[in-house]
């Protein structure tokens, strides 16, 4: 696991917290399956260059 994706998944992990959301919410907010996203989530796989964009895109918005 790389530290950028280690910072990745902290980021996501911080974000749920703050705003209450649920891996299924990230998941569809970011377009990503929920199956992937646990996966990115835990370390288990690396996201793509797509997937990470989106992800940080995802958890620098504010939810309405």
């Amino acid at each position: 696991m790389s530290q950028e994706l280690s910072d990745l998944a902290e980021a996501i992990i911080a974000y749920q917290k703050k705003y209450d959301k649920t891996d299924g919410e990230m998941a569809f907010g970011s377009r990503i399956s929920v199956e992937k996203f646990h996966a990115i989530k835990s370390g288990e796989i690396d996201p793509n260059a797509d997937e990470q964009s989106s992800l940080k895109h995802y958890i620098a918005t504010k939810p309405n």
